[in-house]
Parts: C-alpha cells; sequence; structure tokens
C-alpha cells in the first residue's frame, strides 16, 4: 500500500526489519501543482535477502525529503528505494558466473529517490550510516557539472538546491565517507576486480552505497494528455494491489497502475492480449514483473508513469522454456528469456512512448523488439534504469527514426546500441558498471546513418580488464558476435556513415576511449569533446585504442573514409585526458602517450586528431 503516511507493516522476508516506526508515524508527503513526494508504508530495511512479495526495500543508508525553494523549512518525505546484487536471492539453480559477483563480495546497493515538480526545490540527502562530514564540499554531485548549490545541514545531511529544469535532473549524490576504489588483482588473463589496493591496480573510485536524486519535470499540457490516460484514452483495467497472474486475459485497453505495490512472482511475466496498447506505472506504484506486448497489430504503443517496474523476483537468465528457471542446456535465451520490456514488430508502421518508468533489477536484457526493426520507432523520454548487476542487462537500443532524451542507465552491458539509422539522443547520464562499452555500434555488419548523440555523462564505470578486449571501452564497434577473434565476418557491402558524439564527459578513471573492429565500410564518424578524467591505473597495454580494418571470407576489405581523397573517417576533435588535448600533430596521440591511439598504421589517413578553436 502507498499513503501519505502510516506505519510500517511487519516483515515477512528473511533479513527484513520493518521501517522505524519513529520516522513512519512522521512521514509527511505533499501532492500539488509544483511538488508530488509519494511514501510505502509497506517499506522494509533489508540488506541481506528478498524482499516479501507485498512489501518494498527500503534505502538502509539514506533517507530523503524535498522543500520548494519557497518554503525551504516545510520539507516533504520522499520515499528512498534501494537495490541490492541479485535481490539478496544468491545464484537459484546455477554456480555459473553471472557478472554479480564483484557487486555482491564488496556489499554495493543502489537507492535512489523520485519525485516530481514544477519550481526550484531543495533536497535534503541524510547519511544513515553513522560515518559523518564537516562540510558541504565533502558531497559531490554528479555529473559534476550540474554545479548545484549545497548546504551542511548537520554531521549526516546535506542539502542541494534543484533548479527546475523542463527535462528534469538525474543524479548522483555522493558522500565522501561512502567512496571506495575499486582493483584489478592482476591475475589470469584479464584479472579480477577486488577491494584490496596492496599489490593491486586501481580501477574507479565510486560511493558503496550509492544514492540516486531523480527530480522529473510535472506533466502539463499536452504532455499530460499524452502520457496519462484517462477514460478518454481508452477502457482501462485497474488491478488491484498483490498479486497480479491474470493481465494475460485483460479485454480492456489499457492497464492503470494505480499507487501501490503488485507482484507477479518469479515464475510469470504478463504475455499481453492484442487489444492492449497502453500500460500505465502511476508516480507511486511499484510493479514486480515484466511485460511482453505479443502482438503486432497496434499503431502505437505506451509504456509511461513515474513509477518502477522491478525485475527482483526473477532469477538470471529467468528461462520461459524451462518454467522460469535459469537458463539450461542453451548457450543463450535471447529468445526466450524474460526481458523487462518486449515488443514484436510488424510491417506496418509503429510507433512507442517510453516515458519516465524507472527499471529496477533486470534478470537480462531490458528492452527488445523482434520483427521488422525498420517499422518499429521509438520516442523515449525521462527512463531510468538501476539496479543493473547481471551481465546482459543492457541500455536501449533504438530502432530507425527514434529519439531519447533525458535518462539515466545503469548497466553491465552496451549501453548506447547504435544499430540504426535516423536516431538522436540526448542527455544522457550513465553509470556503467564491468561489461560491455558505453557506444556500441557493431557485433555485425550494418548499414547506419544519420546518428546524432549528445550531453553524455559517463559518471561512473566498472570496465577493468587488463587483457585487450573486443567489447569494452566509451565507444566501440565490437568484432561479429558469433566469432569474435575472427578478421572474416565484415562486409565490404555495407557502410557506417555519418554518427556525430558531442560533448561526451567521463568522470573518474577509464579504461580505454575506442576500439573499432569495423565489419562494414566506415564513414564520417565524428566524437567531439570528449573528455576523460585520467586513465586508470593498469598499463598503457591495456588501455591502447583501436581502428582496424576486417575482410570478408574474399580477403576484401572493408574502406575507412575516403580512398580518394584521404580522409572523413574518424575524427577526434578536442580529445582531452586530464584537461589536455590529444592532437595527431602533437606527438601526444600514439599508443604508450597520453592518447592511447594504437590505431593500424594502414588507416593513418582515415583518422585525425585536432584541437578546434571557437
Amino acid at each position: 500500500m502507498l499513503v501519505g503516511s502510516g506505519t510500517a507493516i511487519p516483515a515477512q522476508a528473511t533479513g527484513s526489519t520493518p521501517a522505524d516506526p519513529k520516522k513512519a508515524a512522521e512521514v509527511s508527503t505533499v501532492d500539488n501543482g509544483n511538488l508530488h513526494t509519494w511514501w510505502h508504508d509497506n517499506g522494509v530495511f533489508n540488506t541481506e535477502g528478498p524482499t516479501g512479495d507485498n512489501e518494498v526495500r527500503r534505502s538502509s543508508f539514506y533517507d530523503v525529503q524535498v522543500a520548494q525553494a519557497t518554503q525551504p523549512d516545510k520539507a516533504y518525505d520522499a520515499f528512498t528505494y534501494m537495490s541490492i546484487p541479485r535481490s539478496g536471492k544468491g545464484k537459484i539453480g546455477y554456480t555459473k558466473e553471472d557478472g554479480a559477483e564483484f557487486s555482491s563480495q564488496a556489499n554495493l546497493s543502489m537507492s535512489w529517490a523520485s519525485f516530481e515538480y514544477a519550481k526550484d526545490v531543495w533536497v535534503d540527502v541524510n547519511l544513515k550510516t553513522g560515518q559523518t562530514i564537516t562540510s558541504a564540499d565533502q558531497v559531490q554531485i554528479r555529473p559534476s557539472s550540474y554545479n548545484f548549490e549545497k548546504q551542511l545541514v548537520d554531521a549526516d545531511t546535506v542539502k542541494i538546491k534543484v533548479p527546475y529544469s523542463d527535462a528534469g535532473y538525474r543524479f548522483s549524490v555522493e558522500f565522501e565517507p561512502q567512496l571506495y576504489t575499486a582493483y584489478n588483482d592482476m591475475s589470469g588473463d584479464s584479472g579480477k576486480l577486488t577491494t584490496e589496493a596492496e599489490g593491486n591496480r586501481a580501477i574507479h573510485t565510486e560511493p558503496r552505497n550509492s544514492m540516486m536524486i531523480f527530480a522529473e519535470p510535472k506533466l502539463r499540457g499536452e504532455q499530460k494528455e499524452r502520457l496519462i490516460p484517462t477514460e478518454e484514452s481508452g477502457s482501462i483495467h485497474y488491478p488491484a494491489e498483490g498479486e497480479v497472474t491474470n493481465l494475460n486475459t485483460v479485454t480492456e485497453d489499457i492497464i492503470y497502475f494505480k499507487p501501490g505495490t503488485y507482484s507477479m512472482g518469479s515464475d510469470y511475466h504478463a504475455v499481453l492480449p492484442p487489444n492492449v496498447k497502453w500500460v500505465y506505472l502511476a508516480p507511486g506504484a511499484y510493479v514486480k514483473g515484466a511485460f511482453r506486448f505479443f502482438h503486432d497489430n497496434q499503431s502505437q504503443y505506451k509504456v509511461t508513469g513515474y513509477g518502477v517496474l522491478s525485475g527482483e523476483q526473477y532469477v538470471y537468465e529467468a528461462d520461459t522454456n524451462n518454467d522460469y528457471n535459469h537458463l539450461s542446456g542453451a548457450s543463450n535465451c535471447h529468445s526466450s528469456c524474460v526481458k523487462m520490456l518486449q515488443f514484436a514488430s510488424a510491417d506496418a508502421e509503429q510507433k512507442l512512448d517510453l516515458q519516465g518508468v524507472t527499471i529496477n533489477e533486470p534478470p537480462y536484457h531490458s528492452f527488445v523488439v523482434y520483427g521488422n526493426e525498420q517499422t518499429f520507432h521509438m520516442n523515449v523520454e525521462n527512463y531510468k534504469q538501476v539496479g543493473s548487476w547481471y551481465w546482459q542487462t543492457d541500455g536501449i537500443e533504438l530502432y530507425k527514426g527514434s529519439s531519447m532524451k533525458n535518462t539515466f542507465f545503469n548497466s553491465n552491458d552496451d549501453v548506447l546500441k547504435m544499430y540504426h539509422s535516423d536516431v538522436t539522443i540526448d542527455n544522457t547520464v550513465i553509470w556503467k558498471n564491468e561489461n560491455g562499452p558505453v557506444v556500441q555500434w557493431g557485433w555485425t555488419p550494418r548499414n547506419i546513418d544519420n546518428v546524432n548523440v549528445t550531453n553524455t555523462s559517463v559518471i561512473h564505470n566498472r570496465m577493468y580488464w587488463k587483457d585487450v578486449k573486443y567489447n569494452t571501452c566509451i565507444f566501440n564497434s565490437s568484432s561479429h558476435w558469433e566469432d569474435m577473434g575472427s578478421t572474416i565476418k565484415a562486409d565490404p557491402t555495407t557502410t557506417v556513415k555519418n554518427m556525430s558524439f558531442e560533448n561526451f564527459t567521463v568522470e573518474g578513471m577509464a579504461n580505454c576511449a575506442i576500439r573499432v573492429y569495423a565489419l562494414s565500410n566506415t564513414e564520417n564518424i565524428n566524437i567531439k569533446n570528449l573528455k576523460i578524467d585520467s586513465w586508470n591505473g593498469l598499463d598503457w597495454t591495456s588501455q591502447v585504442s583501436h581502428l582496424k580494418r576486417y575482410t570478408n571470407p574474399a580477403g576484401e576489405k572493408v574502406t575507412i573514409g575516403n580512398e580518394v581523397p584521404a580522409g572523413n573517417g574518424l575524427a577526434l576533435e578536442n580529445y582531452s585526458i586530464g584537461g589536455e588535448v590529444i592532437e595527431k600533430s602533437a606527438g601526444n596521440w600514439a599508443d604508450y602517450r597520453l592518447g592511447r591511439l594504437g590505431f593500424d598504421g594502414e588507416n593513418w589517413d582515415s583518422w585525425n586528431a585536432f584541437k578546434s578553436t571557437p
């Protein structure tokens, strides 16, 4: 149940304890034209095991309150959610690696609080670990470019002024006592992550228990009409709180989850009938489950609302062909594993509005579309992904003619998947875990044209490999997925061209900048204002960037840029490390120098690194 105030219900799951009674009794929320916060009275403190069906995991480490800037002394509570590795379940039905080993061993967690606002606010974040600070300067906001005003409230609370923006803000609040450094232990081929410093190499520094704030704009006018269903939008089904395992036979057009807690269990996900065109998760709705739109007869789909869709009850790689148990007897379950959101695309034109939703703890890919990829177009706004502990928890693949803006991704695989033409992305905040790169446009030969990505902030990453992987770095075009070591799976009849990435900031340490193993002709790839704070503690040989051309089985090589005249391949404009711009003419570009650009000599005329003037 979700309420404005109340007392926490008793815990029912191993390791759960009810929210503190004193706090629960004093809860105060608000819903007016300028500010909306919400609360779950079934929140439980639980850092060890799964929560019960009717429980919501509340942060054991942080509390959040929000006040309008015009009334700074009248603060309202915002429920602070929390995710832990594997949702505390451990490995159920398997022993193989799943990508959550380090996060579990290091006792990492991710907390977040969301609210809607229409004017400037003050956000109070209270650290509940007993650790203290003496100055607001001991709290870092990332992306650091936001430069919000901060004030010290007391030894464990900081006040942050968040100005209103139509785009909203998604940012990390980082208390200095919570910071730890991950290291590579230098074992074997790749090394393994550890928290032990002695004799090991530093990879990245981040909070052990992270705290995200999602300040989302109040919807008004046309946006409200488009993104919040009413009776005029179609017939509406309102599921009752509690168990929801009957959605496969819904007869209405819209499924509307009101504020509250809903659970599909670990052996069911909603395979929706053809009539369902819209799923709405209201602010304060917490839905444990996943949705499959098992049809392609709608021209307009919608998944909207500031609620949470959580995959916490599913095991890693929950295979629907194996009764939702972990994948068994196959190399992968791309077609049969549970995805948080899954669509089918027809030959007719289709559109999807995906807005506001927070995806928590995906057990596999969070979003997929099967069918005709050229006819499915997406508009993604204010989407968030948290608690991505497992491998294969990718970001979103945007299909032809799609756009995305104002999003946050915590991901443990490829984040921005640039496989299609006519795509625009703006204002993305990324918290990158170990697996995969930040941007990916490889894996198979492709025809891609006209991609524009602007204003991307990578606030953390744990990419750590000491050997040279094919699918890592900030930018990547991987070798072929069928045989990553093969150099003969290219197709010179395909072309990737006119891709622009502008204002790309990487905070903290990074493992490498760009590795392109071209499977297609590659033209006019422009990366402008790529700023990396520093390299990690590994040797330069682990951090080297690559630019390679592969062949087809007949030995025909793809091209990079124009052969006559030479150039127009890869342009690095104002690419900098620690503030120093890397220039081809300056000599600081080489693989063993600051730029770490170990590009093949045969491609010398196909790339440039230069400093532009205003």
